[in-house]
């Protein structure tokens, strides 16, 4: 806990000493990781675990005055293990275009919040031998929120992102006996966006100064 105070304390204290106003627009890569599990029925019991994923990919961001949207194009895996009543493991691939609002009470720190539609890249899929099983249906929607945090005067370029990701919509069509199975995606996401329209002003200020 005391590690985790300090990194909480320096992370707003990096921010709190930015220097940098963000551009209109800015772009650039994001990747990161997912702490996944799969929510299901009460009605039948499952000895599940979370899965860590993946994602990578792009954003865009369009900021005005202390709002920012923020459209990505990401891919990213989703998914549990199950122990009982069955040994299984559910691995989701999603191609997904978040689309996320955002609003700055503090200079550096943004709250968020958004939707997420995913396409499977996946559906269907079983490995057998392994049982390992795609999502049953091609679409998926989230509702996200979470915080973004520009460390632009430590790193100049990068942001911190932690969001959660409450997936609305059921991705099994199986059934546990004669029970339907009701799987909904959960994660938190942790990423890192690298921001290429804030180089310019990065080389502007700290870049080499050629001698006279």
């Amino acid at each position: 806990m005391h590690s985790i105070r300090i990194l909480i304390l320096t992370l707003f204290c990096t921010t709190a000493f930015a220097q940098f106003k963000p551009r209109l627009f800015e772009f650039g890569p994001k990747v990161g990781l997912n702490i996944t599990g799969i929510s299901t029925l009460d009605t039948i019991t499952f000895d599940k675990k979370l899965s860590v994923g993946y994602q990578g990919g792009i954003f865009t961001r369009l900021n005005v005055g202390r709002l920012s949207l923020q459209p990505e194009f990401i891919y990213q895996t989703k998914g549990a293990t199950f122990k009982s009543p069955s040994a299984a493991k559910y691995s989701y691939k999603y191609f997904s275009t978040p689309i996320i609002l955002g609003f700055t009470p503090f200079k550096g720190i943004y709250f968020e919040g958004g939707f997420e539609p995913s396409w499977a890249l996946n559906t269907g899929y079983k490995k057998d031998g392994l049982t390992i099983y795609g999502p049953d249906v091609a679409t998926d929607k989230s509702i996200i929120v979470g915080t973004r945090i520009n460390m632009l005067d430590m790193f100049s370029l990068l942001s911190l992102n932690i969001r959660y990701s409450h997936g609305l919509q059921n991705v099994s069509t199986s059934k546990q006996g004669i029970t339907p199975t009701d799987f909904r995606n959960r994660a938190v996401q942790v990423s890192a966006t690298y921001t290429f329209s804030e180089y310019y002003l990065w080389k502007k200020k700290y870049g080499v100064k050629k001698k006279k």
